[in-house]
């Protein structure tokens, strides 16, 4: 037997069969774009809706270990709570088992036409639809030519005495040799952290006669322990809540396995009384519907118990008491799990950005009370506006960076101009903030010194800091909708050109009061000062509109 020959056909054909996963993932996710967006707002529905949207996101991007990792990086960023998220994993569970069904496909002899149609019209069609369509195709005969290589490596272990014996010991006709094929699904699925992988494996083993039904599902079964491993390294560092939806999903599948183990063997001829033709004939069929059978049961025993489960983890991992001037630190160890799927990866940053956004007003609010408060007041709101100052920066630097890694992978062009507005919009509201700052600062300084505007000029500062706080609001409202129309850039227009008209105003009749001595001089310095900040604010604010109404990239 040529053992480098075997190896090379199986690792490669294995190495294929994932790389095949991949592209045909990002090419249904590029065709999904928007929708597949708005598929996911819908998460924060109820757990029915929440198990239907992990089937779906399973079936499309192929890897429940993906989803399980963006389930918990959204229950992390606040997206989503545990119990939905053990909706979301019980549903990514079924839709794991589609590639099962596609495996099964024997077009093995097609994958080379597959690929070189799949290149054909990447290369010669303009349509941005076609190319992802070509993608899929690509990704589809890569995967089946995997699963071609796979088998020819396994071909020759049929005539090796010592793989026959080693086969044998997980046939599954007795308990201890089912157990142990648990374990050896367990253990593959936890190196490889693919179920959809092991599950190729295992069908490319069956195809060539080296492993019976029984072993083979035993070793499905084993599968579903494993994939939860990534989910728990996704954990890690994570918050309270990512650490109760990883320990939710290994509990579950966990107690789901061993459940089916006390009934394994009815479990077995319930699968081949409902599959079509003998296990013996049909097996990759068989193995395809016991996998799939079994996760449907899981879901049906465990879909009632969501809710204690969750009460469970919750009581095992217990809330942390937060401090006030706690950062965002926890955004950017999570995140960057969700890159892999560009549409979940923008839905966080735009989580990100209204958090952000959030800290900016709530500084404009501060602002406004400073004028009109006693100096040991204006002191301590001039320390709140600095400590959201870094916060706000933190956001800035935090977002940019995870954005700038996700626009290094393969993004469809809007998602490229989303990506490249977010990263504008997070400058933008940095700046607002800076400004906020500048303002209190000149403030706080005023107030060290002992001087006073008039009365005056406190209404006409608060005012044109009104229209700026209104103007932001309506923004940042416009942006949480999700609702993109280029219309209100024409009212953010007509904002601004009143904004800026009445800073002008504002000047002009300053300088009548200097002109007529009304006004002091050290305090005429600050108030010209302050409204040249409130006049840059005014400009980043139509910025920001332009952002969110879809004008600006």
């Amino acid at each position: 037997m040529d053992w480098k020959l075997v190896i090379f056909q199986t690792v490669g054909g294995l190495g294929l069969f994932l790389m095949g996963m991949k592209i045909m993932s990002e090419g249904m996710q590029k065709a999904a774009g928007d929708r597949l967006r708005k598929i996911l707002k819908v998460l924060t529905t109820n757990r029915f809706v929440g198990v239907f949207v992990g089937f779906l996101i399973t079936a499309i991007i192929q890897s429940s270990s993906a989803t399980s990792v963006m389930a918990i990086g959204f229950v992390n960023a606040t997206l989503m709570t545990v119990q939905q998220a053990i909706g979301v994993e019980l549903g990514a569970a079924v839709g794991t088992t589609v590639t099962g069904w596609i495996v099964t496909m024997d077009i093995s002899a097609y994958a080379m036409p597959i690929i070189g149609i799949g290149v054909f019209i990447r290369f010669f069609s303009k349509s941005k639809t076609w190319q992802y369509m070509s993608e899929i195709m690509f990704g589809f005969g890569i995967l089946f030519l995997g699963m071609s290589s796979m088998k020819d490596g396994f071909a020759p272990l049929k005539n090796s005495e010592q793989f026959i014996s080693l086969f044998k010991s997980i046939d599954g006709h007795t308990y201890s040799s089912v157990i142990l094929g648990v374990f050896v699904g367990t253990i593959t699925t936890a190196v490889v952290q693919s179920s959809s992988a092991v599950v190729g494996i295992v069908i490319a083993l069956a195809s060539q006669g080296l492993i019976n039904f029984d072993g083979s599902l035993a070793i499905v079964m084993g599968s579903n322990i494993g994939t939860t491993i990534t989910g728990i390294l996704a954990s890690i560092g994570g918050s309270v809540n990512a650490k109760r939806a990883a320990l939710a999903q290994t509990l579950f599948k966990t107690a789901g396995v061993i459940l089916m183990l006390t009934v394994f063997y009815p479990f077995k001829n319930l699968v081949e009384m409902i599959t079509p033709g003998l296990s013996s004939i049909n097996l990759t069929v068989h193995i395809a519907m016991g996998h799939t059978l079994f996760n449907v049961i899981n879901l049906v025993v465990f879909l009632p118990l969501v809710g204690p489960l969750a009460k469970l983890v919750n009581s095992i991992f217990p809330d942390k008491a937060k401090k006030d001037d706690d950062l965002p630190e926890n955004f950017i160890s999570i995140d960057y799990n969700m890159i892999e799927t560009p549409s979940m990866a923008i839905m966080e940053s735009e989580k990100e950005l209204l958090v952000m956004s959030e800290y900016v007003i709530n500084s404009m609010n501060l602002l406004r009370q400073m004028p009109v408060k006693e100096q040991d007041k204006a002191v301590e709101i001039c320390d709140i506006i600095l400590k959201n100052e870094d916060r706000i920066d933190k956001y800035q630097l935090y977002i940019t960076q995870f954005l700038l890694s996700l626009s290094s992978r393969a993004l469809t062009l809007k998602d490229a101009n989303i990506v490249g507005s977010y990263i504008g919009l997070a400058h933008n509201l940095e700046k607002v903030a800076d400004y906020v700052e500048n303002i209190s600062a000149i403030i706080d300084k005023m107030r060290r010194k002992q001087i006073d505007f008039s009365n005056n000029a406190v209404e006409i500062i608060n005012r044109i800091l009104d229209e700026n706080i209104s103007y932001f609001s309506e923004s940042m409202e416009f942006f949480k909708s999700d609702v993109k129309t280029a219309a209100y850039t024409e009212k953010a227009l007509t904002k601004s050109i009143r904004l800026k008209k009445m800073v002008k105003d504002a000047k002009i009749e300053h300088f009548d009061r200097i002109r007529e001595k009304v006004c002091q001089g050290g305090a005429a310095i600050h108030f010209i000062d302050i409204l040249n900040n409130l006049d840059a604010m005014s400009s980043e604010n139509y910025n920001i509109a332009q952002v969110v109404s879809g004008k600006k990239y």
